[in-house]
């Protein structure tokens, strides 16, 4: 049972394998990003709501653009692990 064990996890990955690990990454980036979308949607309208100035807009734009920048990055590790594995 041992070696068994052991040459499953030295057998290399098959073409179907590789595309079902590509299926669920692509799946995955696609829910992240219409989260994040939705995020960013909901965050512009809850400031614009307010009374703001042109510089707290351009203020919450950027920092709108950098949470979504640090959210891709966290989630570029994760497709790489995950893909490693």
């Amino acid at each position: 049972m041992k070696n068994n064990l052991k040459k499953l996890l030295r057998e290399e990955l098959t073409k179907s394998d590789k595309d079902q690990i590509g299926i669920l990454v692509r799946k995955e980036i696609k829910d992240s990003e219409k989260l994040i979308s939705k995020k960013i949607e909901d965050e512009v309208k809850k400031q614009l709501k307010s009374n703001v100035s042109q510089k707290e807009i351009k203020e919450i734009s950027a920092q709108v653009v950098e949470n979504f920048i640090d959210a891709m990055w966290v989630r570029k590790m994760f497709y790489k692990s995950q893909l490693r594995k």
